[in-house]
């Protein structure tokens, strides 16, 4: 893994923090942090605590790369670089536009937060579903079911339904960017819960029928 790309990670994922402290007496001394499904605040905190989280936020790459490094099955992990690659982007790019979203709030623009957000991590699902059926079992990336960690079969084939559900998670949420309020949340919350449920119903059942 190269360098520069944990420093690119890196600089994209602090952006919003570096942002933040650029125009620090021009935010609120009191941020806000958390939205409605209306897009009204419901949630705020310390604008020195909002840019510590913000930095936390921008080292989750860093911290990808740390667990990869750790992973009892590293040595699989060369055969799906570029689906970890991407994932470790795409997690980049989702918190940053977070980031960034909450900070030209605070700074006073109107912004439809739920909505860049839902757009943000529907392009995630719908690239990251393309690549999941390339990963091999570790402990880190992927849809880490006991039964799934226990089976190379299981694994291979939980991971083949697991990714067109996740593609199909993403086209939903970028639906649901045409709703409003309660249906928006109700879609999106819903896609989340089919998305992780279904495989992980599936790899118990690949399991139970294994061992007869």
């Amino acid at each position: 893994m190269k360098a520069w790309k944990d420093i690119l990670y890196t600089v994209v994922g602090i952006s919003p923090a570096i942002g933040a402290l650029i125009v620090y007496n021009e935010l609120p001394e009191t941020v806000a942090t958390h939205f409605s499904v209306n897009n009204e605040v419901n949630g705020t905190m310390n604008k020195g605590i909002f840019i510590l989280v913000l930095v936390l936020l921008g080292l989750v790459p860093l911290l990808m790369r740390v667990m990869r490094a750790v992973d009892p099955k590293r040595d699989n992990f060369n055969n799906f670089s570029t689906a970890f690659e991407v994932k470790r982007l795409g997690a980049t790019l989702v918190l940053a536009i977070a980031g960034w979203t909450a900070l030209i709030y605070n700074l006073g623009h109107a912004i439809d937060i739920r909505r860049i957000i839902m757009i943000a991590i529907g392009v995630l699902f719908l690239v990251m579903g393309n690549y999941l059926t390339q990963v091999k079992p570790n402990y880190t990336f992927g849809i880490r079911t006991p039964w799934t960690l226990a089976s190379e079969e299981n694994w291979r084939k939980t991971h083949r339904i697991g990714g067109p559900f996740m593609m199909l998670g993403g086209l939903v949420a970028l639906l649901c960017t045409f709703a409003e309020g309660r249906t928006a949340l109700l879609g999106f919350v819903g896609m989340i819960i089919v998305c992780s449920l279904i495989p992980t119903v599936y790899s118990y059942w690949l399991f139970t029928r294994m061992k007869k």
